[in-house]
């Protein structure tokens, strides 16, 4: 029988590998271009190398948590295939800005793996175990119950499965208590490091300048983890 370092060591080996063989990042950049080509915004948020860390490929099942209008969702929905499976999942129903706009945005983009999910603030309601990753885009600091959604988020994914954090970096607010910071919708790549660690999970892969837009004084960080 192998012991739990031998374990462990095949884990992470089957994560890298499962890592190495998703989606290339240039081709999921063009896809983006194809699909929004006058949104300046989403070719900036380097799709492409977070569709890399989630490790997903063609049937692939991926939630995007916080998904607001979905666009997001579509870009992952075209990653992971017809076969795949992508859960769209919001606590606002508002038709401009949550699932009501993501309704209507997969409708208008002929997205038909795509599964709408009314979670709540302490829970994103997901299927348990199922999951090769879970994205949470810009919205972790909007998760005042944050405990809580990532023990369910850890839940829900399989045990090589894999969370991207991508969120906004704090500049003159850095130093600042969480509650402050987010007040202003950010959040130290520190503190969140130190709450999926105390949530169980291991850090893999993290790039405090993920995206740096000096010129609109904007810059995120991303963070990549997987279960202990």
């Amino acid at each position: 029988m192998p012991n739990t370092r031998q374990v462990l060591r095949f884990l992470v080996f089957s994560s890298c590998l499962l890592r190495l063989s998703g989606q290339d990042a240039d081709d999921v950049q063009k896809l983006v271009e194809k699909l929004y080509p006058k949104n300046q915004r989403l070719k900036e948020i380097r799709m492409g190398a977070i569709v890399k860390e989630l490790g997903i490929r063609e049937g692939g099942l991926v939630a995007d948590v916080g998904c607001g209008p979905a666009n997001l969702s579509v870009i992952l929905s075209n990653v992971v295939g017809s076969i795949g499976k992508v859960y769209c999942e919001d606590i606002n129903d508002d038709r401009q800005f949550g699932l009501g706009a993501a309704k209507k945005n997969l409708k208008k983009q002929h997205v038909k793996n795509v599964v709408l999910v009314h979670g709540e603030k302490d829970n994103p309601k997901l299927p348990a175990g199922s999951l090769d990753a879970v994205m949470i885009v810009n919205a972790y600091h909007e998760m005042p119950e944050y405990q809580s959604m990532l023990k369910h988020i850890r839940e829900s994914l399989k045990p090589s499965g894999h969370l991207v954090i991508m969120d906004n970096r704090p500049n003159r607010t850095a130093q600042r208590p969480r509650d402050k910071q987010v007040r202003n919708h950010v959040l130290s790549a520190d503190l969140a490091a130190g709450e999926l660690e105390a949530a169980g999970f291991r850090i893999v892969h993290r790039e405090d300048g993920f995206i740096d837009n000096p010129d609109s004084e904007s810059s995120y960080w991303l963070i990549s983890a997987m279960s202990r």
